[in-house]
């Protein structure tokens, strides 16, 4: 009988937690329909110093400072909207993880995805997308 309880937990506590992860889309495109040509390099200005060595992992460029393409990165958090309109309605998710990959103030490739309480699993499927296109772009 004991067995059977720590089963009925363990698969209690399972249950939950594959309940909860979030599953927000990740919505990503290159921004010009004309043929791009593929990144060699990148630069990473105003980014924390954490967020920098996942994406340079992630996206196999190491900083290059005379790069022309820099990356952007935004974690947006709704509580720090003022709209009342949004505020009034509320919303289906919390907030956003947005990456920029920009050549100048010319857009070459970005990508979003929404988050309700894990902004790192929202970064997590940025940088996992991110990874996916810019080898498919090669």
């Amino acid at each position: 009988m004991q067995t059977n309880n720590r089963l009925f937990s363990l698969l209690f506590v399972t249950f939950l937690l594959t309940g909860c992860e979030e599953r927000f889309p990740v919505y990503a495109s290159f921004c010009t329909q004309e043929k791009a040509p593929s990144l060699s390099c990148l630069r990473y200005p105003l980014v924390e110093p954490q967020d920098k060595l996942l994406l340079e992992e992630a996206l196999g460029f190491k900083e290059d400072p005379a790069c022309p393409y820099y990356l952007k990165l935004t974690k947006y958090k709704i509580g720090q909207c003022n709209n009342p309109v949004v505020k009034s309605t509320g919303s289906d998710f919390e907030g956003y993880v947005r990456l920029e990959i920009l050549k100048g103030f010319t857009c070459y490739y970005k990508i979003q995805s929404d988050y309700k309480l894990d902004r790192d699993a929202a970064f997590k499927r940025v940088l996992e997308q991110t990874k996916i296109d810019l080898k498919l772009k090669k």
